[in-house]
């Protein structure tokens, strides 16, 4: 027989665990101006939806990496255009690091929208073997890790 603390963390647990699953970090920064977009979208009614972006060129070679003030890299697989389109609300600049903390990624095939977020975005640059500046980081901070002399 369970005292009634027990009966009670029982049926308490469950919304506890709802709760803290619903306030932890998001896959996907500006989830809710992203959520318009889906596969098959054109690029320029992605940028309708996403308006102008806060980053802005420092000198002239910069512009080529930005589109409406959204960081953006181009990839050519298998004769494929590929495009991933850093979709960030917070200012900063084209020299800052791509985290999953400030940008989202939204990868695109000859225009068209392939996927939005970074867990469809992590499985298709690997199937695509196009760069992933999460796993990059992760991968350089192992290999800084393996490098360091221990005393």
């Amino acid at each position: 027989m369970h005292t009634r603390f027990v009966r009670s963390l029982k049926a308490t647990l469950p919304l506890l665990v709802a709760a803290a699953v619903a306030c932890g970090p998001s896959d996907i920064v500006g989830k809710a101006k992203l959520k318009p977009l889906h596969a098959g979208m054109r690029k320029d009614s992605v940028l309708a939806v996403l308006g102008t972006g806060t980053l802005k060129p420092r000198q002239p070679a910069d512009s080529m990496r930005l589109v409406n003030g959204f960081r953006t890299q181009m990839f050519i697989v298998e004769g494929q255009l590929y495009r991933v389109l850093w979709y960030r609300e917070a200012p900063g600049s084209i020299e800052d690091a791509i985290t999953r903390e400030q940008e989202t990624p939204i990868l695109m095939q000859n225009d068209t929208i392939v996927s939005v977020g970074w867990s469809d975005f992590d499985s298709n640059a690997e199937k695509l073997h196009i760069p992933n500046p999460y796993r990059a980081k992760e991968r350089m901070d192992s290999i800084s890790k393996s490098q360091t002399v221990k005393p």
